[in-house]
């Protein structure tokens, strides 16, 4: 009996090994299947984490490393042109101070956009929307945050893309109904990427028509209700990530997004190859 009694929790903690490797196995595989389901990768603000964001050299850093769109916010000059900026104010991100809107196009680039990142990067300006959509047309997705609203600034938007970009290589990233339901008619084109208030907005959005819903991560923290609310609608499901690394990636995963994005778009390529490939071994 000693025998036995001694040797029956050795086989109890065999036995639940080698269940708990199974279900990790299986776990595995399912993130692995769930890399396929990834069918753009954005660069967001450009190749931001090895570039100056929003820069020129961040959107040619973001084709260099193989991502399939890239990120960028739109924004207006005091003398009403487009440019490319993600804070409201320049402080951050250029050797200016203030509103970025308070200051005409020409003024804004004068500006030093690249010290703040790198002294190698003091000649990058704020480019404009129409340099951002000539950088990218016929070479990758171009992104647009929406950072305001109004049909006179949709219509601004929507004329540099059939002047200088190619709408059908746009994603429009819509922050209200009212703008997916005016895109839907000025760049029938494009698809589109609703960047949520709230997650209680997922089917109002639907409803305007757009292809894609991004949802936070702070968003999943308490389950796949909401990706389930998103997979109802029909649409493709948008994830936001940062560095790209093993552990952030895999847990976006698990919820099997079509589409993410990153600061560090070559690192989340490599990290997604190494997962996919983890699975075949």
């Amino acid at each position: 009996m000693w025998a036995i009694s001694q040797m029956i929790p050795g086989i109890l903690l065999i036995v639940i090994t080698w269940s708990l490797d199974a279900v990790a196995q299986e776990v595995d595989a399912e993130i692995a299947q769930a890399v396929a389901g990834v069918t753009q990768i954005i660069a967001h603000r450009g190749a931001s984490a090895e570039r100056p964001e929003c820069t020129v050299s961040a959107i040619r850093r973001a084709l260099d490393v193989g991502a399939t769109a890239v990120e960028v916010d739109v924004r207006t000059s005091r003398d009403g042109e487009l440019f490319i900026l993600h804070d409201i104010t320049l402080d951050r991100t250029t050797n200016g101070k203030g509103l970025a809107s308070a200051l005409t196009l020409t003024k804004l680039q004068q500006l030093d956009a690249g010290s703040w990142f790198n002294s190698k990067y003091e000649a990058e300006r704020i480019p404009s929307l129409i340099e951002a959509a000539r950088e990218c047309k016929g070479k990758i997705d171009l992104l647009l945050d929406l950072k305001e609203q109004g049909d006179d600034y949709d219509r601004k938007v929507a004329s540099v893309i059939r002047t200088h970009g190619d709408p059908t290589r746009t994603i429009v990233g819509v922050r209200s109904v009212d703008q997916a339901k005016r895109f839907r008619t000025l760049l029938p084109q494009s698809r589109q990427l609703a960047l949520i208030p709230s997650v209680d907005t997922i089917e109002d959005f639907a409803k305007a028509g757009v292809d894609v819903i991004r949802l936070w991560p702070k968003w999943l923290e308490n389950g796949e209700a909401r990706v389930k609310r998103v997979r109802a609608t029909g649409k493709g499901l948008h994830l936001n990530g940062t560095k790209g690394e093993l552990d952030e990636t895999r847990q976006l995963l698990a919820h099997r997004p079509n589409s993410l994005s990153s600061d560090d778009p070559r690192r989340l390529l490599a990290t997604l190859k190494q997962i996919a490939e983890s699975s075949q071994q």
